[in-house]
């Protein structure tokens, strides 16, 4: 069902499939029984806190919009949920779970969003571009040209995730919690360098 003006249809939750739509708020919007979303603009609304299953999201931008405690994969058991082509602009992220989830060409820029958690996720050509994301978590995640520029992310946590290449010089790491084999190869500042050499419990001179 291709859809222009989202607004002309009075319960929304109740299609499966949004394409080539547009809603503009500000509104509340229960986005919890969607299963496929493409070539979608989405601005101003507050996402009731849900859990998706499934959902499958293409050409997509979501602006100044509301994720928190936002669960995109309920199903822990199958890591299918994908999300392609996404544009999350300004948007308020805080406690949003990513966790299992397939991300692929995705963008934030300019989202608050402590607490986020990529555990257990793919992260493919992803970016994150002047986010505040502290204490955020990459458990187990496998990044492939992952871009991370000029984003707050102290208290991060980091385990079991290769980060080798990515540069994290521009961003705010100061609190990392992480392994060794984590950090093994990426890129960071002289002074983050230094901060970072007491996790070899090393001392400088």
């Amino acid at each position: 069902m291709k859809i222009k003006d989202l607004k002309q249809y009075n319960d929304i939750s109740k299609l499966e499939t949004l394409e080539d739509g547009k809603l503009i708020g500000p509104s509340l919007f229960d986005f919890s029984q969607i299963f496929e979303c493409n070539h979608c603009y989405f601005e101003k609304l507050e996402m009731e806190p849900c859990c998706f299953k499934n959902i499958s999201c293409y050409d997509v931008v979501f602006k100044n919009c509301d994720f928190s405690n936002v669960v995109w994969n309920d199903n822990t058991s199958f890591a299918g949920d994908v999300l392609r082509s996404v544009l999350f602009d300004n948007c308020k992220m805080v406690g949003t779970d990513f966790g299992m989830m397939h991300l692929k060409k995705v963008k934030f820029q300019n989202c608050v969003g402590r607490y986020m958690n990529f555990s257990f996720a793919t992260l493919k050509e992803v970016q994150m571009e002047n986010c505040n994301f502290q204490n955020m978590i990459l458990q187990e995640t496998i990044c492939k040209k992952l871009t991370i520029e000029d984003n707050k992310l102290e208290n991060m946590e980091v385990l079991h995730t290769d980060l080798k290449g990515v540069d994290m010089s521009t961003n705010q790491i100061d609190g990392l919690k992480t392994d060794l084999k984590s950090i093994e190869g990426m890129v960071v500042s002289t002074e983050q360098a230094i901060a970072l050499s007491k996790l070899l419990k090393i001392v400088i001179k």
